[in-house]
């Protein structure tokens, strides 16, 4: 068999050598909840993930 990736693959790489991504994911403090109805409303049961968009005026010049 073939070491190659793809057997149309123009690059001789042995993929066994190379990691392809190492994820970094913090723990979480589950600290404090919302209610179960502003849970819904604001769409995270977590207070820490809530980030509402910022409403601004097309017409107003940044």
């Amino acid at each position: 068999m073939d070491n190659k990736m793809c057997p149309n693959d123009e690059y001789d790489i042995d993929s066994r050598h190379y990691k392809l991504a190492h994820a970094y994911i913090p723990y979480q403090n589950m600290c404090k909840i919302y209610d179960l109805k502003e849970a819904l409303c604001k769409g995270t049961l977590f207070p820490e993930l809530y980030m509402p968009y910022k409403k601004y005026d097309r017409r107003k010049k940044y």
